[in-house]
């Protein structure tokens, strides 16, 4: 049988290697796992090496791609310690660091069948990736992940996160005309589609733009219900502000929205 070796985070920022048997070769072709990441040192490498156990090759069918944006401390060391392709940008922002990892992928030449945006604070479940790889093998072209409709994802989120995503999914289904619960940044989107929307918001309105372009291309969309867990370590850059600032982060996302819905295709 054959084996892998994997780096463990240990104890002391110390890994140990480990040997284990490869898990069998999944059925579907390569997928990049699009990871943004600003200053996630402390959590990056227990999300990849979570990520890296869902892969029988890690390489070949799930291939990381860490987008550096803003990012002051190690973070890029350790994701090349994981083998992760890294692209950096100084722009810091959600957008840029999306940006800066398709750039990178793109420079070396790599076409994958999607993109998978995975968070780097280990909030997202590596499990979850395979469902919504399974999703698009299936025909769908845009695979959110939506977190608002699972009552027990609330203990973690709370109000104050979940009551925002809730209201900003209604203004995007009013607005596009379709039906959306979250602006779920765990998602999986068909590379000739992102290739079409022509992504230009590059801070807070990432997410909502990629799911108003879809609709208004009429591209196929499906909502699969997933788990959220509490972050690893760091600091939440959204939640777990001052009120003033979610509010502005809100109404950056609303203005996001409607430059999107009335952009010339």
């Amino acid at each position: 049988m054959d084996t892998i070796q994997t780096e463990r985070p240990g104890a002391n920022g110390r890994h140990d290697v480990q040997e284990r048997a490869a898990p069998p070769v999944p059925a579907w072709g390569r997928y990049a796992v699009i990871i943004p990441v600003c200053n996630e040192e402390d959590c990056l490498g227990e999300v990849l090496f979570e990520l890296q156990r869902k892969s029988a090759n890690w390489e070949a069918d799930l291939l990381p791609v860490v987008g550096l944006n803003g990012s002051s401390d190690g973070s890029g060391r350790v994701a090349r310690r994981y083998g992760a392709l890294v692209g950096e940008t100084r722009e810091r922002g959600y957008g840029y660091g999306c940006k800066a990892a398709i750039e990178r992928l793109r420079a070396e030449g790599i076409v994958v069948d999607g993109y998978v945006f995975f968070a780097g604070d280990g909030a997202d479940r590596p499990g979850d990736v395979l469902r919504l790889i399974s999703e698009h093998r299936r025909g769908e072209d845009l695979v959110i992940g939506n977190r608002t409709l699972k009552l027990s994802n609330w203990k973690y989120r709370g109000s104050r996160r979940a009551f925002p995503n809730v209201t900003l999914a209604a203004v995007t289904t009013f607005l596009c005309g379709r039906l959306f619960f979250d602006l779920g940044p765990l998602r999986l989107i068909d590379r000739r589609l992102f290739d079409r929307m022509g992504m230009r918001e590059m801070t807070w309105g990432w997410t909502v733009e990629a799911q108003i372009m879809a609709a208004r291309l009429g591209a196929r969309i499906r909502n699969i219900h997933v788990r959220e867990r509490p972050r690893l370590a760091g600091e939440q850059k959204v939640s777990g502000v001052h009120w003033r600032r979610s509010l502005m982060i809100g109404f950056s996302i609303l203005a996001a929205a409607w430059r999107v819905r009335w952009r010339r295709l």
